[in-house]
């Protein structure tokens, strides 16, 4: 596995470099951290009283604009499960990493996505593997609520918005970098009930981490213009 893991990074690699690229994501986002994840500032994932340093997620991202080459890319829908494990920082190593995509998705806009997603992503990841299955993903209206599952049951997320002196407004942590983004909006904080089951992994977790965010990442380190979202 790790040897076919060490593939599909290489071949990801090359391909991220052949064509010019730009994405523009939003993400509904859920970990085992605490709100908020410490990942984003320190070198390890957090400590679950345990003394192993993990990070179990369920990342959802919509895709508002984008191509790769003249594959265009809007309007997908991919969700990633996996675990970060102890040393995505320190040695750029995670432990596993499913990839699930729509079954209307071509697979031209999959090997597309997962160029693009190794590029904001820049870890090796001992076992890559993936999926296919129908996604529903929502904001509610006054932002106080995200939802997203995966139609074969494997995954689900529930957001609730963290309430702060100012209920109707978000809480929100600006000036910190999306992993290797190009740019990204500020993350909007909520706790998070989610789940996931599968290739012989699972957790359920309440009360935990939980965001959302807008993302933009392209091969010529330029924002991503678009006309509209849907």
């Amino acid at each position: 596995m790790k040897r076919l893991a060490a593939f599909l990074i290489a071949t990801v690699v090359a391909l991220g470099q052949d064509k010019p690229w730009k994405i523009s994501l939003e993400y509904i986002e859920a970990c085992s951290c605490s709100l908020f994840c410490p990942c984003y500032f320190n070198k390890y994932a957090q400590d679950h009283h345990t003394g192993e340093h993990h990070c179990n997620f369920n990342n959802v991202p919509r895709v508002l604009a984008g191509n790769y080459g003249d594959v265009d890319l809007k309007g997908m829908k991919i969700w990633l499960n996996g675990d970060l494990g102890a040393d995505w920082a320190t040695k750029g190593e995670a432990d596993w990493l499913v990839v699930t995509f729509e079954p209307k998705s071509t697979k031209e806009q999959r090997d597309a996505m997962g160029a693009i997603l190794g590029k904001i992503y820049p870890v090796k990841w001992k076992s890559f593997q993936t999926d296919t299955s129908e996604i529903t993903w929502s904001i509610s209206p006054d932002g106080k609520t995200a939802h997203a599952k995966i139609g074969n049951g494997k995954a689900e997320v529930k957001l609730v918005r963290y309430a702060g002196h100012e209920p109707n407004k978000p809480t929100q942590i600006a000036n910190l970098k999306y992993f290797a983004a190009n740019w990204n909006g500020p993350f909007s904080l909520y706790y998070s009930d989610h789940y996931y089951r599968g290739f012989g992994k699972s957790y359920d977790l309440k009360g935990t981490n939980g965001f959302t965010i807008k993302v933009e990442a392209s091969s010529d380190g330029k924002r991503v213009t678009q006309k509209s979202t849907d």
